[in-house]
């Protein structure tokens, strides 16, 4: 009896102690359940589906939480989070947001906003299709390249212009097809604009339509077609430039003699010799710079007469013609502006220093705000640059013309580069202390790329200029950029942070293709000023692969500028590619 009682307390006792352990075990599974980080309700489903119903603070603070959490970022759902911003951005109804969805679709580098980019080639508004197929040139795949034909039914002749442009330059199989049926389709006037697309492709059937351009009734158009196939290099064609050339239209023959000279064609040699006793100064300026281009240098001397006499075409003319430095510099102080301004950029062409108190016509802006317009002679073959005062007046119906005159600054700008060290930060010193605003962007970027201990040691310089914020802040960015020890990152940050409500939306002036310099001109959706140094400022941070880069940018989209998150979300795929 004592036994079985001692054997039933014993089981009690063993009951309540597996009851206690089971309870405790539950309650540990439960706790770790309910605090899962895969589980929980900020699991990556429900941010996502938070995002999808637009409730993007509520995402955000979550992906925060789970980010505390696991102490590391998660780039997929960082990933979907952006392209979900960019779908609803393009879903909009707000013509700026759509915009600047654009704009982020195309800076996100990522093949899967490419529909995006798709559909607004299916746009009605002429800008949303050419930030398209800007962007769309870029992705090189099939589907893109479908796009940009897709464009050529597009209602705007400009973008289906564009288009061919875009469809030569890749050599696309469809490129001379395309070309040929606008051709038939567009007004005389702007015939002349597709002997330089039919070189560019390049194909068999091209070159047969350029060689027919070659003899159309239009003059302009004959010229053009003469220039196109020089300018790439069509040599198979010389027979027929060399028949053309005998034409009594000087224009005509001004153009066959350039064309001689770039295709080095030492058959027409004779020809060169006659057209450079010319009555017409133009044609006489062509076959001399053919002649010297083939080796005859002793023709310098005869351009330099005619430059004597401050032609503008032989001024410029003479910055390929070593030996020329002492014209050129009694020329630079010419009581012409147009001759000095011409002078200035054939010294900076032949690399000599010498030039740079006549070049500060040119980088200089004051009260004169003077801008730069390219001037062509009849038969396009030289050209050189006037000068226009009071340009904001003069020029404030021709934004285009504006932007010509930057990018010609900015392109002498960059050749200043190849001047010894010393003359070029000499430069790059005075303009930015003079505030040279226009320039700041590309100087800082020359500096940055410079890297040498002067051109870091101008930057830290003006990092601290008194007075000049944008100056400030693009050194601090290119010095950021080049990882030198200060606070130029956490200077950085706090700048983006205090910048966070600017409006991204502030684009330059597009230049059509048939007037820019494809060389230099390459960013066509270049944001103006304090917005292009925003994005500059997030490109660099996602270059430098800056730990808090991701970070920076959930804080601007969540708490900044409520249409910039569109561009933004751009930028935050880029960083997780």
């Amino acid at each position: 009896m004592l036994h079985h009682i001692i054997d039933k307390k014993s089981g009690l006792k063993n009951l309540t102690f597996w009851k206690s352990h089971f309870y405790f075990v539950l309650y540990l599974g439960l706790f770790l359940i309910l605090h899962s980080p895969t589980l929980h309700s900020y699991e990556p489903s429900r941010i996502l589906y938070l995002m999808q119903s637009g409730d993007m603070c509520s995402a955000l603070k979550l992906y925060h939480q789970q980010k505390e959490e696991t102490g590391e970022h998660n780039l997929d759902i960082i990933q979907k989070m952006g392209l979900i911003l960019l779908d609803q951005g393009y879903n909009s109804s707000d013509p700026d947001i759509q915009l600047l969805t654009l704009f982020g679709s195309g800076i996100s580098a990522n093949d899967s906003t490419q529909y995006i980019l798709e559909e607004a080639i299916k746009s009605c508004n002429p800008q949303f299709q050419l930030i398209a197929l800007n962007f769309l040139s870029k992705f090189h795949n099939d589907d893109a390249n479908d796009e940009i034909n897709r464009l050529m039914s597009s209602d705007f002749l400009a973008i289906r212009l564009e288009a061919c442009y875009h469809l030569a330059e890749m050599q696309h199989p469809k490129a001379s097809g395309q070309i040929e049926s606008l051709l038939q389709k567009v007004p005389p006037e702007a015939i002349s604009l597709f002997p330089q697309l039919f070189a560019m492709t390049g194909d068999a059937e091209s070159i047969k339509s350029l060689q027919r351009l070659m003899n159309h009734p239009l003059e302009a158009v004959r010229i053009e077609a003469i220039l196109s196939a020089a300018k790439f290099g069509r040599d198979d064609l010389l027979p027929d430039i060399r028949r053309l050339s005998s034409h009594l239209r000087v224009s005509q023959q001004e153009a066959c003699a350039v064309a001689f000279g770039q295709l080095k064609d030492e058959n027409s040699v004779q020809r060169l010799q006659t057209l450079a006793q010319s009555t017409t100064t133009s044609v006489r300026l062509a076959a001399l710079q053919a002649l010297y281009r083939l080796g005859r240098e002793e023709v310098r001397q005869n351009v330099e007469e005619i430059a004597k006499e401050e032609n503008l075409f032989a001024i410029l003319l003479l910055g390929e013609m070593q030996g020329a430095e002492p014209l050129l510099l009694e020329l630079a102080k010419s009581k012409n502006i147009h001759a000095r301004v011409n002078a200035a950029l054939a010294l900076l062409e032949l690399g000599d220093s010498r030039s740079l108190p006549a070049l500060c016509n040119i980088f200089l802006k004051d009260s004169r705000d003077l801008a730069f317009v390219k001037t062509d002679t009849f038969g396009k073959g030289l050209h050189a640059w006037k000068v226009i005062p009071s340009a904001r007046q003069n020029l404030q119906d021709n934004p285009i013309a504006l932007e010509l005159s930057l990018n010609m600054r900015e392109t002498a700008l960059e050749k200043a580069l190849d001047l010894p060290e010393k003359a070029f930060l000499n430069l790059a010193h005075t303009l930015l202390e003079l505030q040279q605003n226009d320039l700041v962007p590309l100087l800082s970027r020359l500096l940055e790329n410079l890297q040498t201990p002067s051109a870091i040691e101008l930057l830290k310089i003006h990092r601290e200029q008194i007075g000049a914020p944008l100056i400030r802040n693009y050194c601090n960015l290119a010095l950021y950029s080049l990882k030198e020890v200060g606070p130029y990152r956490s200077t950085l940050h706090a700048w983006m942070a205090s910048k966070k409500q600017y409006d991204l939306i502030q684009f330059r002036p597009y230049v059509p293709w048939e007037k820019r310099n494809v060389e230099a001109y390459k960013y066509q959706l270049t944001p103006q000023e304090t917005s292009r140094l925003l994005v500059e400022a997030f490109e660099s941070l996602i270059q430098t692969q800056d730990e808090n880069a991701i970070d920076i940018l959930l804080h601007a989209i969540q708490y900044g500028n409520r249409k910039n998150r569109y561009a933004l979300a751009g930028l935050l795929i880029r960083a997780t590619n």
